[in-house]
């Protein structure tokens, strides 16, 4: 496989002295999204950080560093993540107790030179687990999308929402935008546990919603980052669930991609949980081809926790996962790395 160095923090800098800011920007008539950034230096600064944060992977990691630990402002574990290629990642930290149970806080982490970043966040009341995030940038405006309208105790989704990020507000249950999602074939029943992923040329939406034990894919054409037809699917893909603790999914072209994977097993045997230990494992599927991939990932084993919690693929169809970390549970950390 190709390897490549990803070092987003960097580059993301340089690209900032080029590129127009999202409020100035003019008119652009092509949807980007997923761009890779490639880090040709490192300052002393951050090569500092990530000696003390996020170790370097040895040669026989299946994985290479791309974005140091975020020390995220509150403990609760990263669910999902996306970036939009150009400024910013973001990603979901789920709420999982009393009046804010299925509450998410969305966080916005842009990194500088110097190996620092800042952090901003919104609310978002409702939205369930927030197991998948995904977000493409249209006329210089950039679209997030998760799950929405969580139900029950579960936190089960029932659609799924589009929004823009802004920072320190809160949207309640749902967005402006969004999307039941009917069952083809099921007249008047729609998707439950409902996740968007994005294509990374940004013209298809993927939905994931289970149904009875297996688990369902509806592919949609993508317009204007924000519209599809969800009577109107251009593919629907039933495949069982994965064998593993799904965490996330993506698409590109026609192959989905499927995460899955438990913490360390260190911790799992620690808390007592040595035989639900699941290893972080890819895994794809061709759906016009029928052809499907199966990669057990070797990799940050110098991590606390270690728990899978994302998936992307870039424009040039490499895996980049993010994993959950922890120090003692004083507070959480998102590591960000590119499969080779």
């Amino acid at each position: 496989m190709r390897k490549r160095k990803y070092w987003l923090g960097i580059c993301i800098c340089l690209l900032f002295l080029f590129i127009p800011q999202q409020g100035n920007a003019k008119a652009i008539t092509k949807i980007s999204r997923k761009q890779n950034i490639t880090m040709t230096k490192l300052t002393a600064a951050l090569q500092r950080r990530i000696s003390a944060t996020t170790p370097e992977e040895d040669s026989s990691s299946d994985l290479e560093l791309i974005c140091p630990a975020t020390r995220l402002s509150t403990a609760r574990l990263p669910q999902g993540y996306t970036f939009d290629g150009v400024y910013y990642y973001y990603l979901t930290q789920l709420a999982s107790f009393g009046s804010h149970k299925n509450d998410l806080r969305l966080t916005r982490v842009r990194y500088y030179e110097d190996g620092t970043y800042r952090e901003s966040y919104m609310t978002l009341k409702q939205f369930g687990h927030g197991t998948n995030l995904d977000c493409v940038t249209h006329n210089g405006v950039t679209w997030l999308w998760t799950g929405s309208d969580a139900k029950g105790t579960s936190g089960a989704t029932t659609t799924i929402s589009c929004f823009r990020f802004q920072a320190g507000k809160t949207l309640k249950k749902h967005s402006a935008i969004r999307y039941r999602i009917p069952i083809k074939g099921k007249k008047g029943r729609y998707g439950t546990n409902c996740y968007p992923a994005i294509s990374p040329d940004g013209t298809r939406l993927a939905v994931r919603y289970t149904n009875h034990g297996g688990q369902t894919f509806q592919i949609y054409t993508l317009t204007d980052g924000t519209k599809i037809n969800p009577k109107k699917p251009k593919k629907t893909v039933q495949r069982k669930n994965t064998p593993g603790v799904f965490q996330g999914f993506d698409i590109d072209g026609t192959t989905i991609y499927t995460l899955e994977g438990t913490a360390s097993r260190s911790e799992m045997k620690e808390l007592g949980k040595a035989s639900a230990y699941d290893p972080i494992r890819l895994r794809s599927y061709n759906y016009n081809t029928k052809v499907t991939t199966v990669q057990t990932i070797k990799g940050a084993a110098a991590l606390s926790h270690r728990e899978p919690e994302g998936i992307q693929i870039s424009t040039d169809g490499q895996a980049i996962i993010m994993i959950a970390s922890h120090y003692k549970e004083k507070y959480t950390c998102a590591n960000v790395y590119g499969v080779k």
